[in-house]
């Protein structure tokens, strides 16, 4: 029997959904992703691997701050940012003001939300980290039609760090289980059997190590992961990073063992009939 991969994607999806709320809605926690030096690192990394045309037009799907979007605006000829978090926007514009960069087009909203014909199609379409989508087979049907030269996907293998805390605490806090997100395996598959056939490549050496300066900035960013906006827990979660998070110089570290990986392919025309 033919295994529908997209009901597959979808069950894993709404049993690990957090909150129906946009994680990065919250302005410091926005604020707080924008602040780490690593993940412009591995941006400017990865934009300068893409070495896309300086011809070509980039669709940016869940830009965030512009991790992507501003590394690759110096060099192409337009970005589209798609984001509907409108203080990773305001962290967007924010830097395109600092580097005097004006080829890029924001769009504030979700992708699931937008019609194909208030994108158009760019040469190269990226997500990068953003496939929050719960009808994947559609939001990857529409980047296919958009793309015109490539399409590029970041997402996950295995177990992510964040998934690994919320394994370990979020049945204590929450009083029910939460299922690890969707993973590269269903998108290859689903792929797949769409007749788009994806290169995969594991990001060897890909790593976002968090560093607080303090114990309240380790305790935020623990409490925004499982979703606590109260005191009640804050015992137990003070054990949590003594147990499992190094000290050094008065600072936390977590460090990340997350694999992270990359799906590409070409666009091309496909045909349902």
């Amino acid at each position: 029997m033919k295994l529908d991969w997209n009901q597959i994607w979808k069950e894993a999806f709404l049993k690990s959904r957090l909150t129906s709320e946009n994680y990065y809605d919250n302005e410091e926690l926005a604020k707080s992703y924008d602040a780490s030096e690593n993940i412009w690192i591995d941006g400017n990394k990865r934009a300068a691997e893409l070495n896309p045309d300086s011809s070509w037009s980039v669709l940016d799907i869940g830009s965030g701050p512009g991790i992507l979007t501003v590394p690759l605006a110096r060099g192409v000829r337009h970005v589209t940012a798609i984001e509907p978090s409108r203080p990773m926007i305001s962290c967007l514009k924010r830097h395109l003001a600092e580097e005097n960069l004006s080829n890029v087009k924001i769009i504030n909203s979700r992708w699931e939300d937008l019609s194909e014909e208030e994108v158009e199609v760019h040469d190269l379409a990226i997500a990068s980290y953003s496939l929050n989508f719960e009808d994947i087979r559609e939001a990857l049907l529409k980047m296919n039609h958009l793309a015109k030269k490539w399409v590029v996907l970041y997402w996950f293998a295995g177990v992510t760090n964040w998934e690994l805390i919320r394994m370990n605490l979020f049945s204590q806090v929450h009083n029910r289980s939460l299922e690890p997100f969707p993973k590269c395996n269903i998108i290859y598959n689903l792929l797949y059997d769409l007749g788009l056939y994806p290169d995969v490549e594991v990001l060897h050496g890909t790593s976002f190590p968090r560093e607080y300066a303090d114990y309240d900035s380790a305790l935020f960013y623990l409490k925004s992961t499982l979703n606590i906006f109260d005191e009640t827990h804050d015992e137990m979660l003070h054990k949590y990073i003594e147990d499992h998070w190094r000290r050094g110089d008065g600072r936390l570290f977590m460090e990340d063992r997350t694999t992270y990986v990359k799906l590409s392919w070409r666009p091309r025309d496909l045909d349902f009939s």
